[in-house]
C-alpha cells in the first residue's frame, strides 16, 4: 500500500512539474557567458568570465561589463529600446550611450532564442532575418 501511494505521489509530481510553464520571457537580468565572433578571418570564441550583464525590462535594455582582447581590457556598455516579434525576431535600437559612438541612433536586427535559462543572441541579420556572413553569437544565463 505504501509503495502504491509513493508511486502515485511521484507520478503526480512529475505530471505537475512538467505542466508548470517555463520562464521564456526575455525580461530580467542575464549574465554573458560565451561569445563567438565571426567578424574577422579567424573566428574568435571565448568563455566570458562573468564580466558582462544585460538587462531587459519594459521595452528597454542595458548592458555593462568589459572584455579582454590582446591583453587589453575594454569597457562594454550601452542602452536603448528593443522590440521582439515573430518569435525570435529582435530589433535593438541604440540610444545615447554606447561603447561605439557610431552605433548611436542605429537599429540592429538580431535573432534571439531562449532555452530554459539560456538566451542566445545572433547578429546582425539581413532584411529577411538571415544571419549575415560576418556575425556574432552571444550566450547569456538568466540571473536569479
Amino acid at each position: 500500500m505504501k509503495t502504491a501511494v509513493f508511486l502515485s505521489l511521484m507520478i503526480s509530481g512529475v505530471i505537475l512539474s512538467s505542466s508548470i510553464p517555463q520562464n521564456t520571457s526575455i525580461e530580467g537580468a542575464w549574465q554573458l557567458v560565451y561569445v563567438e565572433d565571426h567578424f574577422s578571418e579567424t573566428p574568435l570564441t571565448r568563455q566570458d568570465t562573468g564580466s558582462g550583464v544585460k538587462f531587459w525590462t519594459d521595452g528597454c535594455f542595458t548592458f555593462a561589463g568589459y572584455f579582454e582582447l590582446d591583453n587589453m581590457l575594454y569597457d562594454n556598455y550601452g542602452w536603448g529600446t528593443y522590440k521582439l516579434s515573430e518569435g525570435n525576431h529582435y530589433e535593438e535600437s541604440i540610444l545615447e550611450n554606447h561603447l561605439l559612438p557610431e552605433a548611436k541612433g542605429k537599429t540592429i536586427n538580431m535573432l534571439i532564442e531562449i532555452r530554459n535559462d539560456t538566451l542566445i543572441q545572433s547578429w546582425p541579420v539581413d532584411e529577411n532575418w538571415n544571419l549575415q556572413q560576418n556575425y556574432m553569437i552571444e550566450k547569456y544565463i538568466r540571473l536569479k
